[in-house]
């Protein structure tokens, strides 16, 4: 939206009268890029707010950061709004806050859950108009002036929201409602939750043959960008990779605006090494910026139950790790770390108990754990370790040496103990640092 234009009359009528445009361009303006400005905070604690009162809107990390977003980009919104006199009546809903009401649609949640979002985060952006004016005004009428333009134009803003988002609520609802994936959402929540065994039937009603071998994935994008991390584009990725690995059905189930549910079955059992080479095997099936998880191959509807249990674990570890080395994260590789990290604090203690000086935080001393950790895996093989570091041999050697002594122990000792915790080690180190940046 552009800037207003020094001296052009503003398009929302209220500020079309003398004193109001006055009050609108000595207070309101200022304030109003301000707020722009400090979106992202302004969210940050709309969102917080919101999770106290409607915890059950936020079911995982993915989904506070969905609101995150569309929270920011709302307050954003309505900033420039007031920054140029725009028209509230004339705006219109974030492509992100749409996302996030057809996927409500989805995941069944009462569209009453995001009208309380709304009353609670128009409350919160209110107060920090309100605070701001008080700040920059001496008591007097323009002061009141200036709070009953903000007041009303947040309230018509909101408003206008509210009503946009209904429509896209219950457009997507009756759609939904119309078609077969309201009764197949309902079975795999039934399967999920082992309220149903009647196999047949919730075959029947998943249209998907339960009686199989499944392998359980979930697929999601941190961030909502284009049409490749929609949710019909992340349902494609599942379907590419079941076709990729000879599946013979697949079938999806959206956990969000940014994250979906997929399993496929076979007849065979399609071994430990599905979805190894990802790439070479199924093509560029990836867009980029989106994620894998995968369980492991599992058989009938208890298996059903467990690959999603494991997809959702390894999901859990790839979210603890830097994004761009997050690709295709296998259930199978990241189970110790998975299991370890359920308890973080549990997991931390164990992991600086069983390195000592060793989980120093400081990129030379990670540097050695980590060539340590690579020539254990390798089986004390230096030459193994050296191709797999990309450094000599004698560095290898030199490196697992200062590790030693830096445990004050021989590696012989405790191994089992010694290879868990720096398997765990890279993953806390990277957990230390979003709770130390708040995230």
């Amino acid at each position: 939206m552009k800037r207003a234009i020094e001296g052009a009359e503003p398009e929302w009528p209220p500020l079309r009268e003398a004193t109001a445009e006055r009050a609108w361009r000595d207070v309101l303006q200022p304030i109003a890029g301000s707020l722009r400005q400090s979106a992202a905070a302004v969210a940050a604690d709309t969102v917080s707010l919101v999770r106290g009162e409607v915890p059950e809107l936020f079911v995982d990390a993915q989904t506070v950061d969905e609101a995150m977003s569309s929270t920011e980009e709302s307050v954003r919104l309505f900033a420039q709004l007031l920054e140029v006199g725009g028209n509230p009546a004339h705006s219109d809903l974030p492509p992100s806050t749409l996302a996030i009401m057809r996927s409500a649609v989805w995941r069944q949640i009462p569209l009453s859950w995001h009208s309380r979002f709304y009353r609670l985060a128009q409350e919160h952006v209110w107060r920090w108009l309100h605070s701001r004016i008080l700040e920059e005004t001496s008591e007097g009428p323009e002061r009141a002036l200036a709070v009953d333009l903000a007041t009303t134009m947040l309230l018509q803003f909101v408003d206008r929201a509210m009503t946009r988002a209904d429509e896209a609520y219950e457009v997507e609802r009756e759609t939904w409602l119309q078609g077969a994936a309201a009764s197949r959402g309902a079975a795999i929540d039934d399967v999920l939750a082992d309220r149903d065994q009647d196999v047949r039937s919730l075959s029947e009603r998943l249209r998907y043959d339960l009686t199989r071998h499944h392998v359980g994935v979930i697929v999601w994008s941190d961030h909502w960008s284009d049409s490749a991390t929609s949710l019909p584009a992340l349902s494609e990725v599942v379907a590419a990779i079941a076709r990729a690995h000879g599946a013979e059905s697949s079938i999806t189930h959206p956990l969000g605006s940014l994250a979906v549910a997929g399993w496929f079955s076979s007849r065979r059992d399609f071994g430990p090494d599905l979805v190894f080479n990802l790439g070479e095997k199924g093509g560029s099936v990836l867009p980029e910026g989106v994620k894998v998880a995968v369980g492991q191959s599992a058989h009938g509807i208890d298996g059903f139950r467990l690959t999603h249990t494991q997809a959702g674990h390894a999901r859990r570890v790839a979210a603890l790790l830097p994004p761009e080395e997050v690709g295709v994260t296998r259930y199978q590789d990241v189970a110790v770390t998975a299991l370890c990290v359920a308890d973080p604090e549990h997991a931390t203690r164990f992991v600086r108990q069983t390195l000592g000086a060793l989980a120093v935080d400081d990129e030379s001393t990670f540097r050695l754990a980590m060539t340590l950790h690579v020539y254990l895996r390798e089986n004390r093989s230096r030459a193994r370790a050296a191709t797999e570091l990309s450094v000599h041999p004698n560095t290898v050697n030199y490196r697992v040496r200062q590790a030693e002594e830096l445990l004050g122990r021989s590696i012989d000792e405790n191994s089992l103990e010694l290879r868990v915790a720096l398997t765990m080690l890279p993953v806390l180190k990277r957990l230390d640092k979003t709770r130390s940046s708040g995230g």
